[in-house]
Formats: structure tokens, C-alpha cells, sequence
């Protein structure tokens, strides 16, 4: 994937130079061949963005409700059927009551969604979203479980020669998401 992107690149930076776009649509002119594209480009969306936003959308639940499926019983490490609890009465009540809270979470992060969309074009949130999710993986939750690892193997002892350098890519991490985040959201600003 990492090649084809490149290859892509490549392709535009010859075909348009410094010309080039950071919406690469943007450098073409309007026509048969760009109105296919953009519909293109929306059905993918259709069928993309449900994935990805189910995914996010089960991280929010669990983290707000905590571990609660679908009938509402609590999961307790995911035993189910440890807890007994009242299925006509209490149940319907509690099976309502996780519906509009799920149905609030749901309405929320697609909210949230609309409006990072509102924002000054596809390159800022792109930009944005892709620079702090990269900065973050790259630089701060590798060396995040790097420490954690060394402390559970030395039984919560402090190595500071193996940390140290752990904690000063991280602070580095810090900078570059910052870094990305002030830069974006100045660009969008002008």
C-alpha cells in the first residue's frame, strides 16, 4: 500500500508539478471524468464509513456504559450469564434505558462527525486526524508499553537507563502532535 501511495504521488507530482493540489480532484478540470470520480469517491464513503465508524462508536459504548451487553446484564469479565437478573419488569425498563443511551452516543459521535466535516476541507481534517493519530502511534504509545513492559519485568523498579530515552521520544511524540495540531488549525484559520 505504502508503494502504491508513493507511486501515486510520483504520478501527480510529474503530470501537475508544483501545481499539485493537496486535494488531488482539486487539479483536475471539471468534466465527465471528475463528476465520475467525486461518485465514486462517495460510494466508497457509503460503504466505508459504517465500518469504521461501528468500531469507534463499540469503544465509546464500552468506555461510557462500561461492560454492559446488549440485555443490559452487566458483563463481568465477559460471564454473561453470572448475573440473574428481573427479564420482565426490570428488564424492559433497563433494556429502554441502554437503548436511549446508546442512541445518544450514536447521535453524538456522528455529530461530531458532521462538524470535523464543516471544517475548512478534506486536507485540514486529514491532516489533523492523520498527523495526531501518527504522531501518537509512532511516537508515544510505542515507548508508553516500552516502560510499562520494563516495569512489569523488573516487578515495578525504576530503570533509568532504559526509560529515560523512552520518556524523551515521547515528550517528542508530544511536540509533534502539537506541532501538527497548532499547524492545521492555523492553516484552517486563513
Amino acid at each position: 500500500v505504502w508503494l502504491v501511495n508513493v507511486l501515486f504521488a510520483i504520478v501527480c507530482l510529474a503530470f501537475y508539478g508544483a501545481e499539485t493540489q493537496d486535494l488531488v480532484l482539486q487539479n483536475l478540470e471539471n468534466g465527465v471524468y471528475l463528476v465520475l470520480l467525486k461518485v465514486l469517491l462517495c460510494v466508497d464513503l457509503i460503504f466505508t464509513f459504517p465500518v469504521v465508524f461501528s468500531s469507534g462508536r463499540q469503544i465509546l459504548e464500552n468506555a461510557i456504559l462500561g461492560g454492559v451487553d446488549r440485555n443490559g446484564n452487566e458483563n463481568v469479565a465477559g460471564n454473561e450469564n453470572d448475573i440473574a437478573t428481573n427479564q420482565e419488569e426490570e428488564g424492559e425498563s433497563t433494556s429502554l434505558t441502554l437503548a436511549l443511551s446508546r442512541g445518544a452516543i450514536t447521535t453524538t459521535a456522528v455529530g461530531t462527525c458532521y462538524g470535523l466535516s464543516q471544517i475548512g476541507g478534506f486536507g485540514v481534517v486529514a491532516n489533523l486526524i492523520g498527523g495526531v493519530a501518527q504522531g501518537t502511534l509512532a511516537f508515544i504509545v510505542p515507548p508508553a508499553i516500552a516502560i510499562t513492559l520494563k516495569r512489569r519485568e523488573n516487578k515495578g523498579r525504576l530503570d533509568v537507563a532504559h526509560e529515560l530515552p523512552q520518556w524523551l521520544i515521547a515528550i517528542f511524540g508530544g511536540a509533534v502532535v502539537s506541532s501538527v495540531t497548532y499547524f492545521t488549525f492555523s492553516e484552517a484559520m486563513n
